[in-house]
């Protein structure tokens, strides 16, 4: 039977991967549970930990963890190995933004196509030659879900008071992940179950850490 994995695990992989991919050294190097605990602020111990847990035991006394062989682990577990294909649905300046993010590529992850209603976007397209990709009109995205299998997560950076709807018709047209920007806290019907919503909203983290800065115990 596969280990389930907590999330606050998934979280910290997810930090050891990055630190690597900052690293950049050679697939044959090494690197030491210190070294990552420098880069990401997690205690060495608490890595080796992880590592155990996991069962990733491809360290060595007193040189750390061969760096390729980390690397794969690392993206067995994250599922980063099989890649994944998304969608904007909101392709102003945010995502947009997110379209053109450069280390997606490193993440084996590919945004297929934005989603917007607005005319002098849809029909245009963003990015570098080689790597544009299409904005289509949001009445599309049924069609296009449906020519895309593979698809199966959505980046929602609309407005706040046509999020909730946005991400019902996602849902309808088979997305199984969505990563919401709007300022507003998003629900999943509670009769479907197999669908992962992550309420992310930079204006909302930017508070609790302006609140925390100021109410100090």
């Amino acid at each position: 039977m596969k280990k389930k994995i907590s999330l606050r695990v998934i979280r910290r992989i997810s930090f050891y991967y990055e630190a690597l991919l900052k690293l950049n050294l050679p697939e044959d190097a090494y690197v030491s549970s210190k070294k990552l605990e420098d880069i990401t602020g997690v205690s060495c111990n608490q890595v080796r930990q992880d590592f155990f847990y996991l069962g990733i035991s491809i360290g060595k006394q007193k040189k750390g963890y061969q760096v390729h062989k980390l690397f794969q682990e690392l993206k067995k577990i994250l599922s980063i190995d099989r890649g994944a294909k998304v969608i904007i649905v909101g392709a102003g300046r945010i995502g947009q933004a997110l379209s053109n993010y450069k280390l997606f590529n490193e993440r084996n992850i590919t945004v297929t196509a934005l989603f917007d209603i607005k005319t002098d976007l849809v029909g245009s397209e963003i990015g570098k030659p080689g790597r544009k990709k299409p904005i289509l009109h949001v009445n599309q995205l049924d069609a296009y879900l449906k020519e895309n299998p593979g698809v199966k997560i959505a980046l929602l950076t609309v407005p706040e008071e046509a999020a909730q709807e946005t991400m019902d018709k996602l849902i309808g047209h088979g997305v199984k992940g969505i990563v919401n920007f709007a300022p507003k806290i998003l629900k999943v019907p509670k009769e479907i179950r197999d669908v992962q919503v992550i309420n992310d909203c930079i204006g909302t983290a930017l508070y609790k850490i302006v609140y925390q800065l100021y109410h100090k115990r």
